[in-house]
């Protein structure tokens, strides 16, 4: 006997039309027979079954319904915040909703390390203080941080649990080629390291300490004032010094060759890879080790 899970996804009071024009479908199991059987049985609806494993059907089912609930929320506490500033809070969310390229889309949702820069955590920031100027509480909002500072000492730890060696990181800036260090979540990673007392080199392709300049040389040399030291040229150099490399950043094609075939133990915050080939048990939900 195989057992197979079937999420359903179907709404009340349009149940049937969900049923009639799916939106998702969704088979987890074992067997790749018994799922096979299981997505004949849609045939007729045109859509394309997911056949996955048996965990992840079942995680599928609960993060829909927690997006559903946090998307809810969410326009919940914009629009509170809209309408005690006298702005119309459903022109705010219907133009928000124009965008499919960002918004409304599959960018951002991809699990992998915590967010910075100049623009994010301002911009939070603003909403929660201006909320609270107007004697609201917008618990979704005000949790953001906090959480994102949460995924970024999870990673901080599962590093810190690596035996004592030199530690290399590929990345520097808050996001892939570019060179902005505002918020960095890798300068607090850095920091933390150094401040434990850990041996750490840093590699990025688009920083070079003297071509930095304003507000964003200045948070960094605040946070790491001796980086100079820490810099390197190259990433052959830091690929040869390093015990252990840490990847903030997605690496380019020949970067990530060359990673691979120096044989130095990688811890990839930059990406998950929450399939387990044992069983459907996640891994840490901060890092994949490589």
């Amino acid at each position: 006997m195989s057992v197979v899970s079937n999420p359903e996804f179907l709404r009340e009071g349009c149940a049937v039309k969900d049923f009639i024009e799916p939106s998702l479908i969704v088979i987890g199991g074992h067997d790749a027979e018994a799922k096979k059987t299981v997505a004949n049985l849609y045939a007729g609806l045109g859509a394309e079954p997911c056949l996955v494993s048996l965990g992840t059907a079942e995680m599928i089912k609960f993060a829909c319904n927690a997006f559903h609930a946090v998307k809810i929320s969410f326009a919940n506490e914009i629009g509170t915040l809209a309408q005690s500033l006298g702005i119309p809070a459903d022109e705010v969310m219907q133009t928000l909703c124009r965008d499919e390229k960002l918004n409304v889309s599959p960018a951002y949702l991809s699990p992998g390390f915590a967010f910075g820069g100049s623009c994010l955590p301002k911009d939070l920031r603003a909403l929660v203080y201006r909320a609270a100027r107007n004697d609201l509480q917008l618990p979704l909002l005000e949790s953001v941080l906090p959480s994102n500072r949460q995924h970024l000492d999870r990673a901080v730890q599962t590093i810190l649990d690596l035996p004592s060696g030199r530690i290399g990181v590929y990345g520097l800036s808050f996001k892939e080629n570019t060179d902005d260090l505002r918020e960095s979540p890798v300068v607090s990673l850095i920091e933390t390291l150094l401040g434990k007392g850990r041996q750490v080199r840093i590699y990025d392709p688009h920083i070079q300490l003297d071509s930095i300049y304003g507000s964003n040389r200045n948070f960094l040399l605040s946070a790491i004032p001796h980086i100079s030291q820490l810099l390197g040229k190259s990433l052959a150099e830091l690929l040869q010094w390093a015990e252990y490399l840490v990847i903030t950043q997605k690496p380019g094609v020949e970067a990530n060759a060359r990673i691979a075939a120096a044989g130095v133990p990688v811890i990839d915050v930059t990406r998950l890879n929450l399939a387990s080939p044992a069983a459907d048990s996640a891994l840490d939900p901060a890092v994949t080790v490589r």
